[in-house]
């Protein structure tokens, strides 16, 4: 079947035209790769996605080895099962083509992602954040302020966890991640009693997204880059004090 015809048949809402027009606007994903061309065959076990509206992205840096993106909250980080929304990484990929995902952060939490745009360049990132020599920094909204640092060695999932946690402003503190498990600053701010604002899933306050922003990476071989601080974040911290 044409490309066209397929995405009439599985998008009812989308005509033969629109479907046209949005190949022409380069804002259809066939198995992770944006295709132009109406009349491309495809079979019923191909995937596609159409990106109907097109979120624009804060583009922090880039090279032709590398992109950094600063994630919006809400947005995931890669595609979600079923495809019922468009990810981060599906964007980058209406934009850049070729880009590869090499860690992730979760979907409600903002800020710093970098992806590879070469595969060799994904294993050299790769390796970095396997091996601990990408730092991570990320700032968090808690109950109430922090008065010193505080290191957590504590497993999650039977596995090595470990986080730094230091103060930084008003009810704001900064995070440090050694490992890379799931949901580990959450975790690991919960188990001191001071879950992150907005996380219903570890018991952190009511709050209007989940007060977790990727911050910053450094690595000496790629450069460090820090995604600004949302404006609702550290106004409410100065709010709760």
């Amino acid at each position: 079947m044409r490309l066209d015809q397929a995405i009439a048949a599985r998008f009812p809402q989308i005509s033969r035209r629109q479907a046209r027009l949005l190949l022409s606007e380069r804002r259809v994903l066939v198995n992770d790769r944006p295709v132009s061309v109406a009349s491309r065959e495809v079979s019923d076990t191909d995937q596609i996605v159409v990106v109907e509206a097109p979120a624009e992205l804060s583009i922090l840096a880039g090279s032709d080895e590398w992109i950094v993106v600063d994630k919006p909250p809400g947005l995931p980080t890669q595609p979600v099962r079923g495809r019922s929304e468009v990810s981060l990484e599906e964007l980058l990929r209406l934009k850049y083509r070729s880009v590869y995902l090499v860690h992730r952060i979760d979907r409600e939490t903002s800020g710093v992602v970098i992806f590879a745009r070469t595969a060799p360049a994904a294993a050299r990132l790769s390796r970095f954040f396997a091996s601990g020599e990408m730092r991570k920094l990320y700032l968090a909204r808690v109950a109430l302020p922090l008065d010193r640092e505080i290191t957590i060695d504590s497993p999650i999932d039977g596995r090595t966890a470990l986080t730094i946690v230091r103060p930084w402003k008003a009810t704001i503190v900064e995070a440090e991640i050694k490992t890379g498990r799931t949901h580990q600053i959450r975790i690991h701010l919960a188990s001191l009693g001071m879950p992150v604002d907005g996380d219903r899933k570890y018991g952190g306050r009511a709050a209007e997204r989940l007060m977790l922003h990727a911050w910053k990476l450094d690595h000496p071989e790629v450069g460090a880059f820090e995604a600004p601080v949302p404006q609702r974040f550290t106004s409410a911290a100065s709010a709760s004090t």
